[in-house]
């Protein structure tokens, strides 16, 4: 009984803390509604679309970091490889979790999540770079693909739980 008591207590007091008010879903709306109208967000240039994305990231990088991205023979890879560095100033300076204008218009090609978000502008960067065709339609299909393909898994193991 008491193992009961202890597990819905915890069950009720996580609840409470990771529940959102709808004043607080309110106040979500209106800062993202604010920052998709910005073009600079704590300091940062944000870029109003991808090519201004590809343009400030080939701006802002050391040719030789350039070079080496792009001699990587698979995108897929290369923008694997530097998503935790590259990738995650992108996510968190370009602010995808909070809404930026260029979230937003990448929200709009039907990007969703922050990671593919960063992954399609590296990808995009790496085609730029080795001047082949930019085609962004099968890309948006391929990583709304690979969302799904983990949410399934994520939901079949919370369901083997």
């Amino acid at each position: 009984m008491r193992k009961l008591l202890f597990t819905l207590s915890l069950l009720v007091s996580t609840t409470l803390i990771f529940a959102q008010t709808a004043e607080e879903k309110e106040a979500y709306q209106k800062q993202y509604e604010f920052n998709i109208k910005q073009s600079r967000i704590d300091g940062t240039y944000i870029p109003a679309d991808v090519n201004e994305a590809i343009k400030e990231i080939k701006d802002l990088s050391p040719p030789e970091g350039l070079s080496s991205f792009a001699e990587m023979e698979d995108e897929w890879e290369a923008a694997s490889k530097i998503h935790f560095g590259l990738g995650r100033w992108i996510v968190v300076n370009w602010n995808f979790y909070d809404g930026s204008r260029l979230s937003h218009h990448l929200k709009e090609q039907g990007i969703l999540h922050p990671d593919d978000m960063a992954k399609y502008i590296l990808i995009l960067l790496h085609r730029d770079l080795n001047k082949k065709t930019i085609d962004p339609e099968p890309l948006v299909e391929k990583l709304a693909e690979e969302r799904k393909k983990i949410a399934e898994y994520l939901i079949e193991k919370k369901t083997k739980l």
